[in-house]
C-alpha cells in the first residue's frame, strides 16, 4: 500500500512538471512560427538555409504591468544571436503574438554587447540583456524549421511594423 502511494505520488509529480514544459514548448514554437511567417524577420533567421533553429525564451510577467512579454532568442553558435520581444495576449479565441522589438547581440567576456541594439534606449537594452541572461541559464531547444512553416490556426501574428 505504501509503495503504491509512493508510486502514485511520483507519477503526479512527473505529470505536473511535464505539462508546463509542454506548454512552454508550444509557446516557443508559436512565437517562432510568427518570426518565420514574417518576411523581414525570416530573412535574418533563415540566412544560410538552416534545417533547425536553436531557441530559448523567457516570459516576463512583471516588467510591463498587465502585459506578458515573451523574449525569444535564436542562437547562432555559442557567442551570438538574435533576440526578439513579443507581447502576448488573446483576441477572438486566438493567442496573439505582437512582435515589438528585436536586437542582434554577441556574448563577450564582460557580458552582452549589442551588434544591432533594440529600439528604445537604455531601459529597453537592460531588459533585453536581463532576458538574454535568464534564457542562457536554461537549455536551448532545437526546433525544425519545417515544423514552424505549417499552419497555426490558433494564433495570430502581428508586428510593430504593421499598419494600424
Amino acid at each position: 500500500m505504501r509503495r503504491n502511494l509512493a508510486l502514485m505520488a511520483a507519477c503526479l509529480c512527473l505529470s505536473a512538471t511535464a505539462r508546463p514544459q509542454e506548454q512552454s514548448f508550444t509557446l516557443l514554437r508559436q512565437a517562432a512560427h510568427c518570426l518565420i511567417a514574417s518576411k523581414s524577420d525570416a530573412k535574418h533567421l533563415l540566412k544560410g538555409n538552416p534545417k533547425t533553429l536553436s531557441l530559448g525564451y523567457f516570459l516576463d510577467t512583471s516588467s510591463y504591468p498587465g502585459e506578458e512579454a515573451l523574449y525569444l532568442v535564436n542562437y547562432e553558435g555559442s557567442t551570438k544571436g538574435q533576440a526578439f520581444v513579443f507581447f502576448v495576449g488573446d483576441r477572438d479565441r486566438r493567442r496573439v503574438f505582437r512582435l515589438e522589438n528585436n536586437a542582434s547581440f554577441m556574448r563577450k567576456k564582460k557580458g552582452i554587447e549589442f551588434v544591432d541594439p533594440p529600439l528604445g534606449g537604455v531601459w529597453t537594452q537592460e531588459h533585453f540583456e536581463a532576458a538574454i541572461e535568464h534564457i542562457e541559464q536554461d537549455p536551448k531547444m532545437e526546433v525544425l524549421v519545417k515544423d514552424l512553416r505549417g499552419s497555426f490556426p490558433d494564433i495570430r501574428c502581428e508586428s510593430y511594423s504593421d499598419a494600424r
